[in-house]
């Protein structure tokens, strides 16, 4: 008798995320995509608006510059920037230059600017520090951005992304990471992404990427050392996603001019705990170990860059279940009570007990209850990868791609405490896409995003091997 159930699904094309052409057409104010933006106005000592001002503004990791010149209304506007920091100058004839730096672009966010020029005395440029600046008070949109040194330094059980929704205002949850309800709607109301493309599986309406397996356990892991920054969007606009519950992205990191890369061991061990009260008096083991690479770097300065990461988790985790099993004393006792009245033993019964709870595993038991405690821990692995290449063809044309690849397994009791009907698990997850940007106007950029989801995951007992004709169960 085999036991197995089976869920294989293939989100094969995601098919706008397949074909998503965002056209982006408000001068000042617009909702951003899965990348950032930055506007402003420019105006001189009177408070009167300078127009044919040149805005350049340039990325301080990759050296990529971005040009614009303010309108009649001295407004500028700039849509779907990489994330990042930048340095933003500006100059008019007649005017000092001023320098802004250190402007950060986060994901689903608008950076706005203020700019006032002074009168020029003499060639130079004032330089500002945009820390204190303010961020985004043109959007209505709420963002909630977890930038990467605080990501990286968030503790994190499993170092599961998805755990990082629970820093999001409406947010709420039964402890399960990042399965919860978002603005009031249902947990399978979120829409997930990597740099824009759709990672919720066909089934469930749930993360693919770092869904849990056994146990509410990531089957597979994204990197943590991939991720650039993690952006919540509870008041998004319509480009952004399909649910009600708002939009959570993924900002993968990218290689700079600069060779750039980590290297990480974690290790959690029961050593370092302290013993369960509720358990047998022995401190079960429960022990989980990351470890890891990320690397990135220029294929062509200021055009070409690569980035890499790599991670395998294996973790193990005592379940010392107690439960009652029909031993060979329970079966003396019941054919002793079965003689008792002159009734035969069925030889289908005898056959059933012996296949399904072999004298191997539960023969010595003693005929009381809880008679059997598992000493067979929940245990898993995963091995994770991800590519991305990004390419500035120049000023007006840009192009990113990127391939995650998990696959891993996981073995854990679900309604036994026998191993062999403990579940088993496998998983195969990818996502991979190619985005194309171009900027038509300072005011108009077009996107197209191509990318497949791809998640299967199996699901059967330990032993699989039974058969009902072996027990007598067909008779005919």
């Amino acid at each position: 008798m085999s036991f197995r159930s089976r869920r294989s699904l293939f989100s094969a094309f995601s098919l706008l995320s397949l074909l998503s052409t965002v056209l982006t057409l408000i001068p000042v104010a617009q909702a951003q995509t899965f990348r950032g933006g930055m506007n402003g106005t420019v105006t001189d000592q009177s408070a009167a608006v300078v127009p044919g001002a040149q805005v350049i503004a340039e990325d301080t990791a990759t050296g990529v510059q971005h040009t614009t010149v303010t309108s009649t209304g001295g407004e500028f506007t700039f849509q779907d920037l990489p994330l990042g920091a930048y340095d933003v100058t500006v100059s008019a004839p007649g005017f000092q230059k001023v320098k802004f730096v250190a402007v950060q672009i986060k994901a689903g966010s608008i950076y706005s600017l203020p700019v006032k020029l002074n009168v020029a005395q003499q060639s130079t440029t004032v330089e500002v520090n945009a820390t204190a600046l303010t961020l985004d008070p043109t959007s209505t949109t709420q963002t909630t951005v977890v930038a990467s040194r605080v990501l990286q330094d968030t503790p994190l059980n499993g170092r599961d992304f998805t755990q990082l929704i629970i820093l999001s205002p409406g947010f709420s949850n039964s402890g399960a990471g990042g399965y919860g309800s978002l603005n009031g709607t249902r947990a399978n109301q979120i829409n997930w992404q990597i740099d824009g493309i759709d990672n919720n599986d066909l089934w469930h309406n749930i993360p693919a990427v770092n869904q849990g397996g056994v146990s509410g356990i990531a089957g597979i892991i994204l990197p943590i050392d991939a991720v650039d920054q993690f952006s919540a969007q509870t008041q998004a606009a319509p480009e952004s996603g399909r649910n009600p519950g708002g939009s959570v992205n993924l900002s993968l990191k990218s290689g700079t001019n600069q060779i750039h890369g980590t290297a990480y061991y974690y290790n959690r061990n029961e050593a370092l705990g302290a013993m369960n009260p509720f358990t047998a008096p022995v401190k079960q083991e429960v022990r989980n170990y990351n470890f890891g690479f990320s690397a990135g770097g220029p294929i062509m300065r200021d055009k070409l860059f690569w980035f890499t990461t790599f991670e395998k988790q294996r973790f193990t985790i005592g379940v010392p279940d107690q439960s009652t099993q029909p031993s060979q004393g329970w079966q003396d006792e019941a054919k002793a009570v079965l003689a008792k009245y002159g009734v035969p033993v069925n030889p289908v019964s005898v056959n059933m007990l012996n296949t399904f709870w072999p004298p191997s595993v539960t023969g010595n038991l003693p005929a009381t209850v809880n008679n059997y405690t598992s000493t067979d821990p929940e245990y898993g692995y995963s091995y994770n990868g991800l590519a991305k290449v990004d390419y500035t063809i120049n000023d007006r044309n840009s192009l990113t791609a990127h391939w995650f690849v998990g696959q891993g397994n996981q073995v854990a009791p679900v309604g036994s405490s026998l191993k062999y009907y403990f579940e088993v698990a496998p998983i195969h997850v990818q996502n991979y896409a190619i985005v194309y940007n171009h900027v038509f106007s300072p005011s108009m950029t077009n996107q197209l995003l191509a990318g497949v989801n791809y998640f299967n995951q199996v699901f059967n007992d330990f032993n699989n091997s039974f058969y009902a004709a072996d027990t007598g169960l067909i008779t005919g």
